[in-house]
């Protein structure tokens, strides 16, 4: 079986999210796609989250009736912050059957600063990189194969959508719909709960 992981804060699940996971799941022709929300990213611990509790139910919303998508809490469930490293370590133990493969999947930008993440020699080591690309950022892959020393990353093709989690934010703080950006029940959700009324990204 193909796996591929896409790790993320999740605050929200956006389309971007899914229309990535999409893309990974048909360019690397996976068999599932685990989407990890991240209990404390390192990169964010003075910024302020959602309450898992929120991001996570967001994402059951998000991935209900597509089988190929699941969703994997082992961040959330272990709590403290969330090293991709450990994660990949506990689903190798743990999950991962003779004869399978993974892929973790990240974005083109978290690619520049891969080389700060903890043991990121390591990643490579227990996964297959995957980069997607985001929209106003391209890599330069002379540049990345410095910095990874010689890590392989496999390229997935997909759409460039302009629609980040700030964005969503940003609109729910301003007032402005989101019906367009998040899956219907998820707005519904951000509209029930009162969610990101009071921030500014």
């Amino acid at each position: 079986m193909r796996i591929g992981m896409l790790g993320g804060t999740f605050d929200p699940v956006h389309l971007g999210h899914l229309i990535g996971a999409q893309a990974a799941w048909e360019g690397l022709g996976l068999d599932r796609v685990l989407f990890v929300p991240a209990a404390r990213p390192p990169h964010k611990l003075e910024a302020a989250i959602t309450p898992a509790k929120h991001r996570v139910e967001m994402l059951r919303l998000a991935l209900a009736g597509d089988s190929r998508f699941v969703l994997y809490l082992d961040e959330i469930d272990r709590r403290g912050r969330s090293y991709t490293v450990d994660t990949l370590r506990r689903y190798r133990e743990k999950e991962l059957q003779p004869g399978d493969e993974l892929y973790f999947i990240l974005g083109d930008d978290n690619l520049l600063e891969f080389d700060t993440w903890k043991d990121w020699r390591r990643i490579g080591a227990q996964a297959r990189l995957a980069a997607l690309g985001r929209e106003g950022f391209t890599a330069d892959r002379r540049i990345l194969e410095e910095k990874l020393d010689g890590i392989e990353v496999l390229r997935i093709e997909m759409p460039l959508i302009g629609i980040s989690a700030t964005g969503v934010r940003a609109a729910c703080a301003a007032g402005k719909p989101i019906r367009y950006l998040v899956p219907e029940p998820v707005a519904e959700y951000i509209e029930r709960h009162g969610l990101y009324r009071n921030v500014r990204s």
